[in-house]
Formats: C-alpha cells, sequence, structure tokens
C-alpha cells in the first residue's frame, strides 16, 4: 500500500512538472537590475491561444502558480517586448532583465508573429505596434498587404472586397474600430475563404480573434465630423463580457448636409420631330444625407463545442437634393427646379450558431431583413414660353422583405484534406406600389456546394462544385424565371516560401436584378428625358480567371493580378427611344468581357510600417454588345497614400489620380480626390486629429457622359464646394476593462443591402 502511494506521488509530480503547474515566480528588472513593475504579461497555449495575464507588482514580481502555459509576452511603458518560454523557467525565483525600447526599433512581421495553416495566415500583433495606431482597424496596417486609408478603405492584396470578422461573426468597420487592442489575440486572414463566402462573391477574409474569456467591459467614441458644411460618420460602441458571454450596444451615425452643390447639365437629343438642346447651369442647392443604425448583439460562446451569436439592429436613411439650374435653350434662358426625396426605414435580425460533431463542425446562419421605402422626384421649368415649360413628378412606395439562410458541414481529414458540404437559400419577396405600375417581385435563390482542400508540400488546391437555382417571378412578367446554374471553382496556390507566392483562380458564378432595377417608376431629368428601371432584365452569369503573383519582404510587400472577366447577359446602363420620351435604363447585354492587370505595392523604406508609400494602379479594357449597340473602352486608376507612423504622431497623405471607367453608353471619370490628415496619441487610448479635404483646391468634382454613338448626348458635372478646404476633426477614445474569451470560426451574415431604391 505504502509502494502504491509513492508511485502515485511520484507520478502526480511529474505529471505537474510537465504541465508547468508547479510554482514560478519571475522577477523583471532593468539594465541596472532594478526592479520593474506594471510589466503585463500575456501568457499563451501551444496553440497560441491566450490563457490569462499578471501585472507586476512594485517589486517586479508575477506569480505564476498552479497556471499552465507555453510562453507569455511582457509589455512595458519604455521596455521592448519579451518572450518568456516556460520551459525554460526553473522552480523558485527567475531573473528577466529587459531590454530599452529604441525609437525607431524595427517592426516586422517576423515568422514567429506568423503562422501559416493550410487554409489561411494568422498573425500575432506586439502591443507595441499597435499603440502607435489610433484604432483597432488602422492598427491592420501591420499585416503585410493588408492596407486601411485614413477614409476607411480597406485593400488586401489590391483587392477592395474584404470581409471583416470578430471571432469569426460579421463586422462592420465601426465594431473593429471600436476594439480594445488589448483584447486582440490574433488576425487570421483568408486570402481565398471558404465556398460559402466564394459564393457570395466575397474574395477575401480579415478574422479578428479576441482573448479567452474576457471578463468585464470596453467601450469606445469615434468621432469624424466637418462642422463648416457637415460631412460627418460616428459611432459609439460598448461591450460588455462575462467569460462566455458577450453583450454590445452600438450607434452609427453619417450625415452629409452640403450649400454648394451645383448639377450642371448639357443635352442634346431628338424626340418626336422636336430636337431638345439645353445647357443647364447648376446653382447652389442645397443637399443632405441622414443615416443612423442602431444595433445589439448577444454571443453565447463554449468553443469548441458550442456558439450562438444573435444581432439585430434598426436603421433609418433620409436622402433629399433641390437641384436648382439656370436653363439655356433657343435663345432664351429660364430657372428650372428638378428634386428628389427618398427614405427608408430598415429592420434585420441574424442568428449563427455552430456546434461541434464528432471530427467535424456545423455552421448555420438564418438573417431576416426587412425595408420600408419612399421615393419622390419631379422636375419644373418655369417659362413663359408654354414650348419649354414642364412639370412632372413620380412617387413610389416599396416593402422588401428577405430571409436568408445556408448551413454547412466541416470534416477534416489527416490524409484526404479538408471537405465542406454547404446549402444555402435566399428568398425575397418585394412589394412595389406607384401611381403608374404597381407590381411584385419574389426571387428564390436555392444552392449547394461541395469543396475539398488538399495540400501536398508547396501545392496547395482549393476546389469546389455548386448547383445555383434561381426563380423569379414578377407580376409585370407573363411568364416566371427559372435557372439552374452550376458554380464551380478551382483555386491552385503555389507557396515558394513563405514571403511569395504564386496563384491560379478560375470560378462560375450568377446574379440577379435587383428589385431597384426593376422598377419602372419615372424619374424625370428633362422635358423628354426620363430615367427608370427595366422589369424584363434576366439575371446573368460570370467567368471569372485570374493569375497573382504576391511577395512580402522587409522594404517591400506587393501583389501583381492579370485577370479576365466574361459575363453573358451582365446589366448595364444604357439610353433607348420610349413611346412618350427618350429613357435612360438598364438592359442585358448579348456579351461583356474584360482584361487587365492590377498592381499593389507597399514601400517601406525603414524596414517597417513607420513609413509607407501604398499604390495602386490598374489597367483594364473592356468590350460590350447588345443588339443595338457595342463599344470598347479603356481604364485606368491610380491610388496612392503616404503614411507615418510613430509612438505619438500619424500623418498620411493621400492622392487619387482623376482616371476614367466605361460602360455602355457612359463613360465615368474618377474624382481627382487628395487630402492630409494628423493624428496625435496623448495617451495609448485617446487619439485626436484633422483631415483637411481638397487642400487649396476648388470643390469635389464628378461628371459621367455619353458616347458619340447614343442616341442621347449628356454631360453631367456634379461640384461639391463644400469639399474645397474641409475640415475635419477626429477623435478615438477606447476604455476597457477584462480579458479572456473563447474563439470562434469564420460566420458569414448573408444579407443584402438592396432597399429597393433607384436614384440617378
Amino acid at each position: 500500500m505504502r509502494l502504491m502511494k509513492k508511485f502515485i506521488l511520484f507520478t502526480l509530480s511529474l505529471l505537474f512538472v510537465t504541465t508547468g503547474l508547479h510554482a514560478k515566480l519571475i522577477k523583471f528588472v532593468n539594465a541596472e537590475k532594478a526592479a520593474v513593475a506594471n510589466v503585463k504579461c500575456d501568457a499563451f497555449s501551444e496553440a497560441g491561444d491566450s490563457i490569462t495575464s499578471w501585472v507586476s507588482n512594485v517589486n517586479g514580481e508575477v506569480n505564476t502558480s498552479d497556471v499552465a502555459f507555453n510562453y507569455l509576452v511582457t509589455q512595458a511603458p519604455d521596455f521592448s517586448s519579451k518572450i518568456v518560454y516556460a520551459s525554460k523557467l526553473s522552480d523558485g525565483l527567475n531573473i528577466v532583465e529587459l531590454a530599452k525600447s529604441v525609437e525607431l526599433s524595427e517592426v516586422v512581421i517576423t515568422p514567429g508573429d506568423m503562422q501559416e495553416f493550410d487554409t489561411y495566415k494568422s498573425y500575432t500583433l506586439k502591443m507595441s505596434d499597435m499603440n502607435r495606431y489610433s484604432t483597432a482597424l488602422d492598427a491592420l496596417n501591420l499585416i503585410p498587404n493588408l492596407t486601411v486609408l485614413s477614409s476607411g478603405g480597406i485593400y488586401l492584396e489590391g483587392n477592395n472586397n474584404v470581409k471583416l470578422l470578430i471571432d469569426g461573426v460579421d463586422a462592420t468597420q465601426e465594431e473593429v474600430r471600436s476594439l480594445s487592442k488589448e483584447d486582440i489575440s490574433k488576425v487570421n486572414v483568408y486570402t481565398v475563404p471558404p465556398a460559402r463566402f466564394l459564393a457570395q462573391g466575397i474574395t477575401s477574409i480579415v478574422d479578428i480573434k479576441l482573448k479567452n474569456k474576457l471578463v468585464g467591459g470596453n467601450g469606445a467614441i469615434n468621432i469624424s465630423q466637418a462642422f463648416q458644411s457637415l460631412v460627418g460618420s460616428n459611432s459609439a460602441m460598448i461591450f460588455y463580457n462575462n467569460r462566455s458571454s458577450r453583450f454590445s450596444l452600438s450607434y452609427n451615425n453619417n450625415n452629409t448636409h452640403y450649400h454648394k452643390y451645383r448639377v450642371s447639365d448639357e443635352l442634346d437629343y431628338s424626340f418626336d420631330g422636336v430636337e431638345y438642346k439645353k445647357d443647364k447651369k447648376g446653382r447652389n442647392s442645397k443637399k443632405h444625407t441622414d443615416d443612423n443604425t442602431v444595433g445589439i448583439s448577444y454571443q453565447l460562446n463554449k468553443r469548441p463545442d458550442f456558439l450562438y451569436n444573435v444581432q439585430a439592429g434598426f436603421s433609418t436613411n433620409r436622402n433629399g437634393v433641390k437641384l436648382n439650374q439656370e436653363v439655356f435653350t433657343n435663345g432664351i434662358s429660364f430657372p428650372a427646379l428638378n428634386e428628389l426625396r427618398t427614405k427608408y426605414d430598415r429592420f434585420n435580425i441574424a442568428n449563427y450558431f455552430e456546434k461541434k460533431l464528432g471530427n467535424g463542425q456545423l455552421l448555420a446562419n438564418v438573417n431576416y431583413q426587412h425595408y420600408n421605402t419612399y421615393y419622390r422626384s419631379s422636375y419644373q421649368e418655369f417659362s413663359d414660353n408654354s414650348e419649354d415649360f414642364a412639370d412632372a413628378y413620380s412617387q413610389y412606395n416599396t416593402r422588401v422583405d428577405g430571409v436568408f439562410s445556408d448551413v454547412q458541414y466541416e470534416i477534416s481529414t489527416p490524409k484526404a484534406g479538408v471537405f465542406t458540404v454547404s446549402l444555402f437559400d435566399a428568398f425575397k419577396q418585394s412589394r412595389y406600389v406607384d401611381s403608374q405600375t404597381p407590381f411584385f417581385q419574389k426571387t428564390n435563390d436555392f444552392g449547394a456546394t461541395l469543396s475539398w482542400w488538399y495540400r501536398i508540400n508547396k501545392i496547395s488546391i482549393y476546389a469546389g462544385m455548386g448547383v445555383d437555382y434561381i426563380h423569379e417571378n414578377t407580376s409585370l412578367l407573363s411568364t416566371s424565371y427559372n435557372k439552374v446554374n452550376p458554380n464551380p471553382f478551382v483555386n491552385l496556390y503555389w507557396n515558394l516560401n513563405k514571403d511569395m507566392r504564386f496563384d491560379f483562380a478560375y470560378s462560375y458564378t450568377s446574379d440577379s436584378p435587383s428589385i431597384a432595377q426593376l422598377s419602372e417608376t419615372d424619374q424625370w431629368l428633362d422635358t423628354r428625358l426620363v430615367y427608370h428601371g427595366n422589369a424584363k432584365l434576366s439575371p446573368y452569369s460570370k467567368h471569372n480567371a485570374y493569375i497573382n503573383f504576391v511577395m512580402a519582404k522587409k522594404y517591400i510587400a506587393l501583389s501583381w493580378r492579370n485577370f479576365f472577366t466574361s459575363q453573358p447577359h451582365y446589366i448595364c446602363d444604357m439610353f433607348t427611344l420610349a413611346p412618350e420620351y427618350m429613357l435612360q435604363t438598364f438592359v442585358n447585354l448579348k456579351k461583356y468581357y474584360d482584361y487587365g492587370t492590377q498592381l499593389s505595392m507597399t514601400l517601406m523604406p525603414l524596414g517597417n510600417s513607420k513609413l509607407a508609400f501604398w499604390n495602386r494602379v490598374i489597367l483594364m479594357k473592356n468590350h460590350g454588345a447588345n443588339d443595338e449597340y457595342s463599344w470598347s473602352a479603356t481604364r485606368f486608376q491610380w491610388m496612392t497614400q503616404l503614411s507615418m507612423n510613430l509612438e505619438r504622431w500619424s500623418v498620411a497623405l493621400f492622392y487619387q489620380y482623376p482616371g476614367k471607367i466605361a460602360m455602355g453608353q457612359l463613360v465615368r471619370p474618377r474624382t481627382q480626390a487628395y487630402s492630409i490628415s494628423a493624428t496625435y496619441r496623448p495617451i495609448n487610448n485617446l487619439s485626436i486629429g484633422l483631415e483637411w479635404m481638397q487642400p487649396f483646391g476648388k470643390g469635389w468634382r464628378e461628371s459621367e457622359y455619353t458616347v458619340k454613338d447614343a442616341p442621347v448626348y449628356m454631360n453631367n458635372v456634379t461640384y461639391v464646394g463644400d469639399r474645397a478646404n474641409l475640415i475635419t476633426f477626429k477623435l478615438s477614445y477606447n476604455f476597457n476593462y477584462g480579458r479572456k474569451r473563447d474563439n470562434a470560426n469564420p460566420q458569414i451574415s448573408n444579407g443584402d443591402d438592396d432597399s429597393g431604391l433607384l436614384r440617378k
């Protein structure tokens, strides 16, 4: 019996030694061997998950009794971070010397900070690096080939179709911006997402993982507001965590109130033997947009066994503009007024569920959305000449209800790879009421996808086959539309090393017209010129292929993509003759394709993100044709940002070259935009700054014009004088308490933003 007791005690002692559960006392000192107090120590498991954290006392000591960990990371003001491995600690007192931080020390994502998995890369961002940025969203610039502009635009390897997730749950930029940087454990980056994301056209995913079992909460206020002419984007959010539970409440506001808004038109067209040739000079007009959203969410996280997340939101959107113009025609002039008012109220509720089943995982999502909309447009000319007189208006209301759901089961095998089966269904019902042509539309999109991921040494393959069934029924068509589309995709990766890779991808997808594009309520642009949708539009398909080269080095990160797309029956703007007027509308083309190259490059002269010079260039040629018209055109686009991020100061210079985009019978030159912004951080969780839009400029100019073969010549120029030398005040303040929360796998919020409003 005594021998048995000795054996048990000996076994337990070995177990405690192996798992690191025996007490280890750590004392932090500086180069002069003096104790360093308030050293924050985050402990991590072997898998890189956060376990707990400590703060050293006045004697510089931390006691890690009864906690098993693989390593811990230190953070202390004026000292460089340090990794301490449990295997190198002895029983009793351990002395750890901290080195003084250097003002321009290199900040590089090293192999130790990045882990490469079969389907994604996981980055661990140092707190000392993240503190050089105002918010958690801005701190994503630390990841190679990921750029967050000062305006909030996000580009991953040059592509702006990026889905943000927090612990796998769909998130907005405002939510990510409101996170406490101290709560972030790692950032997982998917350059090719799972099948259910690909089916919705999402090309990239950034999933921000929080630390485990956080207790307490954090909140944030983010203000970006101009007051001389209201232009702003503001948010306030609060989170509360209780280990496996998480609650959030958010408010977002976007506002634009212009007083120097001008729209000028040159028009030349003929209808019923009468030529309408007008030069409309825009006068200062008022234009406003107000958008307010309130959201609430709750999450119960029992990872890896179970997770449930529910989120609900309500938003209101109000838009209005009264365009004052002076019309010059036939040797006379007179005033005109073009008015447009739209509004909608939106409610949504989304449920997400995941459950571990055997060696696999089951994911499910159900999202309901409801829109109530109002639309009114009018056009009036105040002329004594009856031939030049116009007085017309249109009005409609829309109710849109949609239910979007998907379910997925994923299983991983050691030898055969990862298999995923996905089912999804999107049902939308729209009721559209006006004084001319009330109608309804029902759309049901059902599909299934089987995908497979496999890796052999440096070569990876991600392939799948989906089937998509679309049923569409509208009262304006005599028959319903039914079509079955295959949705195959294949992606090949050749990882030369951790810094370079080649990609090849091909996919075939389909899409349907929105209720807004189907609506045929008249929006009067001129005496005999009207804009509205086309109830006879049909769904279209898309072939997409590209070859991509990606590199991430110390001084340069780049992505070079060469692409080709073909979209039979693509929906495009077109001018045509209608019985009562000339019409600008949408049509299905017979063919449409484009091809080109895209280069995204970031230069880092200091070998880190403290000084970064980002450039994105696109060269593209497109061609489209239908029975009435065909065209070929080129596109050029250049965006650049030079940013400097020091310990307390950040400065960014942005410029966008006024390139142009051709689509159908319209050519749309891009705005020439430039800005400078500066931010100061007196403390880590508070930043204040200013942004100067169009410095020394004369305003903001946008335009579109028709090609020479169009039956209507139109040159439309929009000028916003309010944006000349616009000064925006910026403030970000974040407060938090608590840590530790489980992770969640990726989940998509598969809704849409089709309110039913068609705005010219």
